[in-house]
């Protein structure tokens, strides 16, 4: 059995492995280091992307929340509620189409934040320093031969 580095066996040559393994096997890595630094405040990966967004632009209707975050309407909805039930975030009726949910950080949302912002911007400086993070990055990178 190879010895793992990171999160890529270091005898396997960056070609062998399919790109969908290796962009899986870096999402679970991204994920891991990220979820490090918001479990102190009990939050997910989506729960912090959720909290990012709404913290770089403002209250966002549920429909953007989805296209930004990348999750599905049932997800976001529990990610949400959850929020919503630590205090972080709140939900109001858009005033202008009463159909339209928008959401919108909380003073403790915010204070949360702030507070680990920095450690997560670090760990993802961090990842950018990973020699097998890296090779896969310059793998989609490289130019496709032509046909």
């Amino acid at each position: 059995m190879p010895e793992e580095v990171g999160w890529v066996a270091e005898d396997v040559p960056p070609d062998s492995t399919p790109l969908t393994v290796v962009l899986t096997q870096a999402l679970d890595e991204v994920s891991r280091r990220v979820e490090e630094v918001t479990a102190g405040e009990g939050l997910s990966l989506e729960q912090w992307l959720v909290l990012r967004r709404l913290a770089a632009h403002g209250d966002q209707a549920m429909r953007d929340l989805v296209a930004d975050t990348r999750l599905n309407d049932s997800t976001l909805t529990r990610v949400v509620d959850r929020l919503a039930a630590l205090g972080l975030v709140y939900r109001e009726a858009d005033p202008v189409d009463r159909r339209r949910v928008r959401v919108t950080l909380s003073a403790r949302g915010r204070a949360v934040h702030e507070r680990l912002a920095p450690a997560v911007a670090e760990a993802e400086r961090d990842m950018t320093d990973d020699p097998a993070l890296l090779a896969a990055l310059a793998r989609l990178a490289r130019p496709r031969a032509e046909a």
